[in-house]
């Protein structure tokens, strides 16, 4: 294990800057292009179904990799692979920025993804091993946290400028700036200590099977939105998940250092943290996609009328994130993830007073604003309670386990809720903008069921804090969900 390095003073604020910044950088890119989506579609003629993956690539690519990241930084030094994963993701955002085919700027999301796994889990330890646990760690990962929520939502604001008054393309060639900007400030950060020489194995057959089985079921889900399950594709993609799953779960049984520990497992609040963070990451980011639509498509709001319709809901949740990690100190993570689910929920519940002819002010506004409280509560408390009483040697293992959760949770949720939101509005008679918004409808009602549940898990499944002597909530994970 590397030795812990402190630093204070005027350091320690630009290291947290930077690592800020880096995830800021990150969970924008999951966001910033939903606005630009209608104009990507458009100019590269992208059908209403593979539009999704613009979204999704990038979000199963970086969920995928995030453990095998996290062990890449343990093995080669965090520093290091921060370094790398920002340079790859700044050469993969201009290839996306200059793209010529939909299959061109999928393919550059999918290597943005697989660039934001190494940078993630190697920014989330250099910080934990950086400040120490306590007051100094709690403000750290309050900021940390409030960028996190903050860049989903801003990344919608920052979209729609980008998108109406330059081009959609400048959504991904944004990142430039902003990663040259972090690599000229990586001198600050804690140098890599020196490697034990001792062999490890990275489980690469591991994350590759991960991925590839997660890839495959979204794609038959997606697949499923216009063909059917009984189609041939579909049948194949489906069956291909399955058998990269099951291969999955050999390699990890068989292997002398796997990619998920079966210890991690053994950990009722780790299992039950991870769980719930998958279901919300679904709400959250059909909340985001199909208003990001709807907003444009159907009340005829132009990219950056649409961003910043966003932007109450933006500083909501930056706000309830700062506040909401230090209630947890007194409520524990168990009844903050109640209330952050059940007004996600209640958020969900409240679009379904949208229609073609909606106000913003007395209709989508209040539903935004709910949302964003719900999420500003979840994004702290489901990272405390996935990394509770879980020991120092494996926090790694746990950022990229429920950053995992949290990516896949987004990718799959989104190709489900899209296939049936698709199936709804093809049901629907008369076709136009009711029939579409009918969708969206069924989307917010599966969303909003899924939030309810979330909170029900956590009431059931997570203990009380006095029952959890050994939660340390100075030492969490920070989120990395949109």
């Amino acid at each position: 294990m590397k030795p812990r390095v402190r630093v204070t003073g005027h350091r320690a604020n630009l290291i947290l800057g930077l690592l800020c910044a880096a995830q800021f950088m990150l969970i924008l890119d999951i966001a910033i292009v939903n606005v630009a989506l209608p104009s990507m579609q458009r100019t590269l003629g992208l059908s209403a179904e593979n539009i999704q993956w613009v979204v999704g690539g990038y979000a199963l690519t970086f969920g995928g990799f995030l453990m095998l990241g996290g062990r890449l930084a343990d093995v080669f030094g965090r520093r290091r692979m921060f370094l790398a994963g920002l340079v790859l993701f700044v050469g993969a955002s201009m290839l996306g920025g200059f793209s010529q085919s939909g299959g061109m700027l999928i393919a550059a999301r999918v290597i943005q993804g697989f660039a934001g796994a190494l940078v993630s889990p190697a920014a989330l330890s250099l910080l934990t091993t950086t400040f120490k646990e306590g007051r100094e760690r709690n403000r750290a990962l309050g900021m940390w946290s409030a960028m996190a929520a903050g860049g989903a939502s801003a990344g919608l604001i920052l979209g729609g400028l980008l998108t109406q008054e330059l081009s959609w393309r400048f959504t991904l060639f944004v990142n430039l700036p902003l990663g040259l900007a972090a690599l000229l400030l990586a001198p600050v950060l804690p140098a890599d200590a020196p490697g034990r020489g001792a062999k490890v194995s990275l489980d690469v057959p591991g994350a590759v099977s991960l991925t590839g089985g997660v890839l495959a079921f979204a794609y038959g889900v997606t697949e499923a939105t216009g063909q059917g399950f009984a189609s041939t594709r579909v049948l194949v993609a489906l069956a291909l998940s399955a058998a990269l799953l099951v291969a999955f779960v050999v390699v990890e049984k068989n292997s002398g250092q796997p990619l998920l520990p079966g210890r991690m497992l053994r950990l009722r609040s780790v299992v039950a943290g991870n769980s719930v963070a998958a279901l919300v990451s679904v709400v959250m980011i059909g909340a985001v996609f199909f208003n990001s639509l709807y907003l444009q498509e159907i009340l005829g709001y132009s990219p950056i009328q649409a961003g910043l319709a966003w932007l109450p809901q933006t500083v909501l949740i930056m706000v309830v994130s700062n506040v909401g990690a230090r209630v947890a100190m007194k409520l524990g993570p168990r009844t903050l993830i109640a209330l952050g689910t059940a007004a996600l929920g209640g958020g969900m519940i409240l679009f379904l007073r949208t229609s073609p002819e909606s106000d913003y002010v007395t209709i989508v506004l209040p539903a935004m604003l709910v949302t964003g409280v719900g999420v500003g509560l979840a994004f702290v408390s489901v990272t405390m309670a996935a990394t509770a009483g879980v020991p120092d040697r494996d926090q790694g293992i746990a950022s990229g386990l429920i950053g995992t959760a949290q990516q896949v949770g987004m990718a799959v949720g989104l190709a489900i809720l899209v296939n049936v939101a698709g199936s709804v509005t093809r049901a629907s008679l008369p076709q136009g903008g009711g029939a579409v918004v009918a969708g969206y409808h069924q989307a917010f009602v599966i969303g909003a069921a899924i939030s309810f549940l979330a909170a029900l898990v956590a009431l059931i499944v997570i203990k009380r804090p006095s029952a959890l002597p050994a939660l340390d909530i100075a030492n969490v994970s920070a989120p990395r969900v949109a």
